[in-house]
């Protein structure tokens, strides 16, 4: 199974699979690539591959891009072979993903593992909190994308209201344990 979650900045993606990682050791995280600096968490294990923006851009010159997107101006996407990998382990994967990447990798990988997509959703003003009290320093950039994102609610097969991470972990840990 590959479980894709999104949300807008701060709806509490990474907390939840942090979480979910941390208590189900048969799930495993979906590495993906970025352009993006590391950050203070990316020091002792990076959810992420950390390319230049110009080896990102040669790998989608070279086709070897799954799925990317360009948020808050840096890249994100899945290589080829981490989904080749993934689909051929029979293993459940998380990922964290934007709207448009879970489009496409619902469009393109349905027919090949079962995929369960979930959209955190959170008020917007809920939002503005989270991200102050996580010293983010760009809440405007962040929030530019939340008319457009939430947009994209009706893609995804499940739609939670993260305003209570027991919640949420306990939603997401059933469906897994139903499959």
């Amino acid at each position: 199974m590959l479980i894709l979650l999104s949300g807008c900045s701060g709806a509490g993606k990474n907390t939840v699979i942090d979480n979910l990682l941390e208590r189900n050791k048969n799930l495993f995280y979906l590495k993906s690539c970025t352009s993006r600096a590391k950050e203070q968490r990316d020091i002792e294990k990076s959810p992420y591959i950390h390319l230049s923006k110009e080896e990102f851009e040669e790998k989608i010159k070279n086709n070897e891009l799954f799925e990317y997107e360009e948020i808050h101006g840096n890249y994100y996407g899945i290589l080829n072979s981490t989904i080749k990998d993934a689909i051929e382990s029979n293993k459940n994967y998380i990922k964290d993903i934007g709207v448009l990447g879970q489009k496409n990798m619902v469009q393109r990988l349905d027919h090949k593992v079962k995929i369960l997509s979930i959209f955190l959703d959170v008020p917007k003003q809920e939002l503005i909190n989270r991200l102050k009290l996580r010293g983010e320093k760009n809440i405007e950039k962040r929030m530019e994308r939340f008319d457009f994102e939430s947009a994209h609610r009706p893609n995804f097969n499940l739609i939670i209201q993260n305003d209570n991470l027991d919640k949420t972990l306990q939603i997401i840990e059933n469906l897994m344990n139903n499959d």
